[in-house]
């Protein structure tokens, strides 16, 4: 390693979130290359962890740790998977939909840039634990509700949405 650039001072959070005044000093590998990211779900399980120890705090000590924290965000690299889905399913989903959310049954909250209501497409068993790409494992959802599956994933809100999908697919001309 070597120096990238001049050394100086910043607040930082210590091991328990406690604000401190560090020495940085920016570094580079010898060969020029950069250091190896840290994949999505390290970066992920740090914040959740960073963010549960955070509830815990009183409004006097969160007061005293954002008095002392540093103006501008710092960056991470992180390296992530992504899965390349088919915009055909998305765009009939979404049609099906007729501009309501196919879990609260609510219309999508604003009319987006396509002249549309909002709504984004959700594979219900997701494609990161083995889900399908189809028309019968996808539905059209508010940003609300498609949060909400996201962080809750309910099983009764599942079995709603098998059921939408499973109408919709039935419409679908089979080969």
């Amino acid at each position: 390693m070597v120096l990238a650039g001049e050394p100086y001072q910043e607040n930082q959070p210590d091991a328990d979130s406690n604000p401190r005044l560090v020495w940085v000093f920016p570094l580079r590998l010898a060969d020029g290359t950069s250091p190896v990211p840290i994949s999505e779900e390290l970066w992920t399980l740090s914040q959740e962890q960073k963010e549960k120890k955070t509830k815990k705090l009183t409004d006097e000590v969160l007061q005293q740790r954002i008095s002392s924290a540093p103006r501008s965000a710092s960056t991470r690299q992180v390296v992530t998977n992504v899965y390349e889905r088919d915009q055909n399913i998305a765009e009939y989903a979404k049609r099906h939909a007729g501009g309501r959310c196919q879990l609260c049954e609510q219309p999508g909250p604003f009319i987006g840039l396509d002249g549309r209501l909002f709504l984004e497409v959700h594979h219900i068993e997701w494609l990161s634990k083995g889900g399908s790409d189809t028309i019968d494992n996808a539905a059209a959802l508010c940003p609300n509700c498609h949060r909400k599956m996201h962080i809750l994933n309910l099983e009764e809100d599942q079995e709603k949405l098998r059921a939408k999908a499973r109408a919709m697919g039935m419409n679908m001309p089979r080969r």
